[in-house]
């Protein structure tokens, strides 16, 4: 059923690769009856570990490849229609330019493919360099570029033809902190604009700072689908890690985590558990060098979704 609020509608959608041998093929279910509604003008954001099935979600809604079974409708309609597809923009995880143009080269290019030209393609090109801060580097070459650079350009060339869907997959892949928050502000700004937003990523701030929603998709499976603003009032308990001396290892006896003071100087900690532990420990005369969270709200909600734990300190 065709429902004009939605951007994006998967039903049922599953993806089988079948590798090897032909006699002993391989199989592998990257996807397993997904099912995921994206509203326009929205903010979504899919959350999951590599391998999760991410990437082969995406390629099946921009029609890079068939899935076993399911269906897919891009704002109301397929994606084999020209007129779906101009209203899409796109950024792979690995964008490759031609290296030897400058960045304003390229964004004409694309511009022409969707048939600007002259003024009307200036402008277009200048406004979108704007927007993607890439207006002083624009005149330099691509093979001069730093990875936050290509990033901006790369997003600067999916939203060339005004798309009303814009699709990233990973965009803060490898990206340093300035790169980091340079295109977090891009998607801000975007997203005030009213662009539709599907990001594949695994950068729990990047979620918080920009989605409406998320999904988890672990396995091939989606696990939740969740409002980000219910997820950060949510009662998940964050895990903590707690710094000590380690001479103060023999005051622990008795204690589950004596062995980790003596080895790291510090121990991990249930969020639920702290305020109890933290009086034992005032109550031995053992002091404390330092707390410090080992995830945020939404990252303690993503580990227990997919049932793992947060990182502790030194385990490898």
């Amino acid at each position: 059923m065709t429902d004009p609020t939605l951007a994006i509608q998967i039903e049922g959608l599953s993806k089988t690769y079948k590798t090897g041998f032909w006699l002993a093929p391989k199989v592998t279910q990257a996807l397993k009856n997904l099912s995921l509604d994206v509203r326009e003008k929205e903010a979504f954001g899919l959350l999951g570990l590599n391998g999760a099935g991410k990437t082969t979600t995406i390629k099946i809604m921009l029609g890079f490849l068939s899935p076993t079974s399911g269906a897919v409708k891009i704002l109301n309609g397929r994606i084999s229609d020209q007129n779906i597809r101009q209203q899409i923009g796109y950024l792979s995880e690995l964008p490759y330019f031609s290296r030897q143009h400058t960045g304003r080269e390229l964004l004409e290019y694309f511009g022409s493919l969707h048939n600007f030209s002259g003024k009307d393609l200036r402008y277009k090109v200048d406004e979108v360099l704007e927007l993607v801060r890439m207006t002083k580097a624009a005149n330099e070459k691509v093979s001069g570029y730093s990875k936050g650079m290509l990033q901006r350009i790369g997003i600067g060339q999916a939203l060339i033809g005004n798309p009303k869907l814009l699709i990233c997959d990973e965009p803060m892949s490898g990206l340093d902190p300035v790169g980091y928050k340079e295109m977090r502000d891009i998607f801000i700004d975007l997203k005030k604009r009213g662009t539709t937003l599907f990001l594949n990523t695994h950068i729990m701030d990047e979620v918080e700072r920009v989605c409406d929603r998320i999904g988890i998709l672990h396995g091939g499976e989606l696990k939740k689908v969740a409002l980000v603003s219910n997820i950060l009032r949510s009662s998940v308990e964050v895990d903590y890690w707690v710094d000590v001396d380690p001479q103060d290892a023999p005051k622990f006896i008795g204690m589950p985590f004596q062995a980790t003071v003596a080895e790291k100087g510090g121990f991990h900690i249930r969020g639920n558990e702290l305020p109890e532990t933290l009086a034992t420990l005032n109550q031995k005369n053992i002091k404390t060098k330092g707390i410090r969270a080992l995830s945020s709200v939404m990252e303690a909600y993503f580990l227990k979704t997919i049932g793992a734990q947060a990182m502790v300190p030194g385990r490898g």
